[in-house]
């Protein structure tokens, strides 16, 4: 099959500007400074192999743009449409994750009953629990004192809030309306 390079650029301008819609309503939706004034965020489309297709041009960083997201994707691999994966764990997303306030969502997108591609966003959220407000300190030595850490799980399932991650999460930490009011507008985009 010959590509038509006219199509090809067609196409790749217009899953951009789908990774760039996301990442500004993301920004607009968001409650947290760490999201609406130091853009401590991103957004792009996966492929089925976990690895990113099309990234917003106006993000203000990519150092993970060349991370592969297939290892969070394996660990929840009962998804049905309207399903959300959660985690910010750096040890079981392989280093999609650097540290529990960057808290990364997966939105697999369906087409006739498959999987076609994923939806992915992290924001570093104001809080996750831990030693300290803002969970980040010089003086940690290890990974439970930066707070909750999050297996790779779904936060929404068919379209709906998981309760019982809502329930866990809001508990620990010190700016649950802040943190949940970030996670929707994830959600949303």
């Amino acid at each position: 099959m010959k590509l038509n390079p006219i199509l090809l650029e067609i196409m790749g301008a217009k899953v951009a500007a789908v990774a760039e819609e996301m990442y500004f309503a993301l920004q607009r939706a968001s409650r947290s400074g760490y999201v609406k004034e130091a853009a401590d965020f991103a957004t792009a489309i996966l492929d089925t192999k976990g690895e990113i297709f099309a990234y917003p041009p106006s993000a203000t960083f990519n150092f993970l743009i060349d991370c592969n997201y297939a290892s969070t994707i394996r660990a929840v691999p009962d998804v049905e449409p309207g399903d959300v994966i959660v985690t910010n764990d750096p040890y079981l997303s392989e280093a999609m994750s650097t540290h529990l306030p960057d808290v990364h969502l997966i939105r697999p997108y369906f087409h006739k009953g498959r999987v076609v591609a994923y939806g992915w966003c992290f924001a570093h959220l104001s809080d996750v629990g831990g030693a300290v407000p803002s969970s980040m300190s010089p003086a940690f030595t290890e990974i439970f004192q930066e707070g909750l850490r999050i297996p790779p799980m779904k936060i929404v399932k068919r379209g709906v809030f998981n309760r019982d991650f809502v329930d866990i999460f809001t508990a620990n930490c010190r700016t649950p309306e802040i943190n949940m009011g970030d996670l929707r507008a994830m959600v949303g985009a």
